[in-house]
């Protein structure tokens, strides 16, 4: 962690000033449906290409898979295409077989589906592993809570109390009562991080309909609700007002994980002061507004190596409700959303991702407004640029991908000096989890040191890849680094 006061994260070489932010429509024609909600993207054949799941109300769900950058929508021919409300998709490798199964979550009575994928065949095994729940479900988030090399899976609910499954042999367990993370109030959106760096996942709970946040601090296993004791509660002066969408980043460098919350009413940045509370810092960076907020995602879209911020907004009676797309200028933010974004906005699903490999950080979005769409830009960062970047998987020693919320930061070789960071997804962009590579910005380094913070059963631990050639490493789709688990 770095020491002393609020520093602010400059990547190495590159000036301060961003370019305006440039995007263009991909296969508009084929995304162009209406009634777009959690969006999620993960390789889900291994083919070494991000396909995308789409959630919907209205219509039937949708798989999208990517052919060398073109997509082909092929949700019925797996067995995906539900047409049932969908609020909610999280991507996570549950049975640690190397490929990654999908959890979908739905609002009406219908029992919620847990897909569990067989080399690119889908098969719905919720019911048999007891996870076939009914109610409002908003977050789910596959997650090793307890440090024993397995996923468990959490549910949040708008209508009931959350939901924790332990994993044990195969088997999923519900430790809700026992662990004391039954979050009763009205809970939308959810992220786990570790919030005071002592080897094991927190979650911060956003609530809604005039309840206050939980955030719940895991203390072996047991989780304790530390949110007025953290100033993070946020009091609602009526029952309009509330949480939506929470989002994690080290916005300003110095080590420790902040927390942005999209709000009904004033939408909050919380700067993690060393592991011992949250601080409001909202209207000091320039991030004050108050509107019908509801998604949040971190995203460094110019690889300066810091991460700015996009913020969907919503309300039922607007199709183009405004967005922001917040550029990190160093500690403090401006508002940089394109016309074209304007123009096709979200209203709930957000996702930064490199669909395309070439070191840029592209942008989907859905939105479920009957004249609204669900929208992938690419992003036209100039070459140079895009390529001061690195993709990196974090894994387990047999490449599955078992470590959600593992940090991963880039230093120049030899040095501390650090150039960016980022998180392994737990949840958020709307209900969703996704399982993707981590997007580092290398500045212009040559050579760097990539650092892996991970949560295990001894505590914190910290994998290095030292002096990695940023040149050798863009030659492939992703760089991975395996994490040991004892």
């Amino acid at each position: 962690m770095a020491k002393g006061g609020w520093l602010f994260l400059v990547a190495v070489g590159l000036a301060i000033a961003a370019p305006a932010p440039q995007f263009i429509l991909v296969q508009p024609e084929l995304f162009s449906a209406p009634g777009g909600m959690p969006n999620a993207w993960a390789d889900f054949d291994n083919d070494g290409h991000l396909d995308l799941f789409v959630g919907f109300r209205g219509r039937p769900n949708r798989l999208y898979h990517q052919e060398r950058g073109r997509f082909r929508e092929i949700a019925s021919q797996l067995g995906l295409a539900d047409a049932v409300e969908t609020r909610a998709a999280a991507w996570g490798d549950y049975d640690a077989d190397g490929d990654v199964d999908l959890y979908i979550g739905f609002i009406d009575g219908t029992p919620n589906k847990l897909y569990r994928n067989d080399r690119g065949r889908f098969t719905n095994v919720a019911h048999e592993l007891g996870v076939d729940l009914t109610g409002v479900t908003r977050q789910v988030s596959w997650i090793d809570y307890d440090n024993d090399g397995d996923l468990d899976l959490f549910i949040a609910f708008r209508d009931q109390p959350n939901r924790l499954f332990r994993q044990d042999n195969g088997r999923y367990v519900d430790v809700t009562a026992d662990s004391g993370i039954g979050d009763p109030r009205k809970s939308v959106g959810a992220v786990w991080f570790d919030i005071d760096a002592d080897g094991d996942l927190d979650l911060f709970v956003a609530n809604q309909n005039g309840d206050t946040n939980g955030l719940y601090r895991n203390d072996r296993g047991r989780f304790v609700d530390v949110a007025r004791e953290w100033g993070v509660d946020a009091p609602r002066a009526s029952a309009e007002f509330g949480g939506v969408g929470p989002a994690v980043a080290d916005f300003d460098g110095d080590g420790w994980l902040d927390l942005f919350v999209a709000n009904y009413g004033p939408s909050a940045l919380y700067r993690n002061d060393r592991g011992r509370r949250f601080v409001d810092v909202t209207q000091q960076t320039g991030l004050l507004f108050n509107q019908h907020a509801t998604t949040p995602f971190w995203g460094d879209y110019d690889n300066d190596g810091r991460p700015d911020l996009y913020v969907a907004g919503f309300l039922a009676t607007e199709t183009h409700y405004p967005d922001h797309l917040f550029h990190n200028d160093g500690g403090r933010f401006t508002d940089v959303l394109p016309k074209l974004l304007q123009d096709h906005d979200a209203s709930h699903g957000v996702q930064w991702v490199d669909f395309d490999g070439d070191g840029a950080l592209d942008l989907s979005l859905s939105n479920n407004d009957a004249a609204g769409g669900h929208y992938l830009f690419r992003n036209l960062l100039p070459r140079e640029v895009a390529r001061r970047s690195l993709a990196v998987s974090v894994v387990d020693t047999e490449g599955r991908h078992t470590l959600p919320g593992a940090e991963v930061r880039v230093y120049v070789a030899g040095t501390r000096q650090l150039i960016s960071s980022a998180l392994v997804d737990t949840g958020g962009g709307y209900c969703t989890q996704s399982v993707v590579p981590v997007h580092l910005a290398t500045g212009n380094a040559e050579r760097v040191d990539i650092e892996v913070a991970s949560m295990s059963a001894r505590g914190r631990q910290i994998t290095v890849r030292p002096n990695v050639s940023v040149a050798v490493a863009r030659s492939s789709a992703s760089l991975r680094v395996s994490v040991s688990r004892p």
